[in-house]
């Protein structure tokens, strides 16, 4: 039986039928026409039985198979990306993956199966958004469309495909990120309840660094109370302890594994991984630096713009992304609504202390050094900030003749990412 506070959803009547609500039947259908369009349209099989993100894909699965031994440091420095320090070569990633993995190869020597990565990185995710657009928008089939882009229309697509190719530590910790953000804008939009929201943030976290930006409206959430009854100072002080609890947890296990690792609590390792390569994002960030303000005209372009170019090759004419990434703007248009709505959105103390987030996020973007190379035709670093902004629009999206404008935004966003990018990847005639 399903009780909402106000009314059963599910019950027996008088003659011993069961009984389901309208509201419950529309959600069920929403979710069945989400469902059933992401495995209707992936290409890469969400079930793969006998295969597995190896030692040798995944730098992280290999470091916990290093713990597992005793070690701290990596066997060789066969992988990119590794921070060497003296005689041995670390891991330089957050630890969320390592701690999968060390949960998963004591059973699984292979590494850790496809299934699991699935399971808990893929299939939750049209679930968790969809209950996140229901909680924004003001109808189901608004929650749907927001859902099939976010899922199927944006750059998560590309990056949940990629998993499913082959687990590699950079969409994949892209991947886990957007399972945490999911669930803790789920509370904050929501009940606000602060150990589901922390849980959100350390897997977020734990997975990718820069979403610790997303602290201050975890702070703002559990200074402003919940739906629960708040008014009391135990209450209050219960959220303040259990808010910074998991705050110290969520910091500082990756310090201290800085520290086993590089001697501080506040180096990551990462400005390691460029002394011995002598690739183009190396020598960028050799000879200019990690964050430059050089950077910010570059990164603007390639983040809101970044389009292909049509070159001739061999008498054909081919549409080529650049290996730097594909701009947001033209592959996902219904951010755009972000200007359209902007007062309504700031009208909202809650989206003020999220767009604060997105903000500070976007700059420490524009000041990297590296776009996110090499991602030929989407851009997995938009993922730290779109689908706050998508929640953020949600209300308005389908509202009067806007509907059809939405409506169209999205188609062209899924075939662009599940039609376009797919086939140019694995077509002689167009290069990606």
């Amino acid at each position: 039986m399903i009780w909402d506070g106000k009314r059963k959803h599910i019950w027996r009547d008088d003659n011993g039928q069961i009984r389901v609500s309208a509201w419950l039947r529309r959600r069920a259908i929403g979710l069945v026409v989400v469902y059933g369009l992401l495995l209707a349209i992936v290409d890469v099989p969400l079930w793969q039985p006998g295969a597995y993100i190896t030692p040798g894909a995944n730098i992280q699965v290999a470091e916990a198979q290093r713990w597992l031994l005793g070690h701290l440091s990596l066997a060789n420095r066969d992988f990119y990306d590794t921070a060497p320090v003296g005689d041995e070569v670390f891991s330089h990633f957050p630890p969320l993956m390592t701690f999968l993995s060390l949960a998963v190869v004591p059973w699984s020597p292979d590494g850790v199966p496809m299934i699991l990565a699935s399971a808990i990185f893929v299939l939750p995710v049209p679930l968790l958004a969809f209950m996140l657009f229901l909680r924004r928008s003001p109808t189901v089939v608004c929650a749907v469309v927001l859902t099939c882009l976010f899922v199927l229309g944006t750059s998560e697509y590309s990056v949940l495909r990629r998993v499913l190719q082959s687990g590699k530590v950079w969409q994949m910790n892209n991947a886990i990120t957007q399972v945490g953000l999911l669930l803790f804008l789920l509370e904050f939009f929501g009940r606000r309840r602060v150990w589901v929201g922390g849980v959100g943030l350390l897997i977020s976290i734990w997975a990718r660094l820069t979403m610790g930006v997303y602290l201050l409206p975890f702070w703002w959430m559990i200074l402003k109370g919940g739906t629960e009854s708040s008014s009391t100072d135990a209450v209050r002080t219960r959220r303040i302890v259990a808010g910074a609890l998991l705050t110290v947890v969520i910091l500082g296990v990756p310090m201290l594994l800085n520290t086993l690792k590089f001697g501080n609590p506040l180096n990551t390792g990462y400005t390691l991984i460029y002394a011995d390569r002598d690739d183009p994002v190396a020598r960028t960030a050799q000879y200019t630096g990690v964050f430059s303000p050089v950077y910010i005209p570059r990164n603007l372009y390639w983040m809101n713009l970044g389009l292909p170019t049509i070159e001739k090759y061999r008498g054909d004419w081919r549409w080529v992304a650049s290996t730097e990434c594909t701009g947001l703007l033209w592959t996902t248009p219904v951010v755009l609504f972000l200007f359209w709505d902007w007062r309504r959105i700031w009208s909202e103390r809650s989206n003020r202390w999220l767009l604060a987030s997105v903000g500070i996020v976007y700059v420490v973007l524009m000041l990297y050094h590296n776009t996110g190379w090499t991602q030929k035709g989407y851009n997995r670093f938009s993922l730290d900030f779109l689908l706050p902004l998508l929640a953020m629009v949600a209300p308005m999206a389908m509202m009067g003749r806007r509907k059809y404008l939405t409506v169209g935004l999205t188609i062209w966003s899924i075939v662009y990412f599940c039609g376009i990018v797919p086939w140019a990847t694995t077509t002689s005639k167009v290069t990606w």
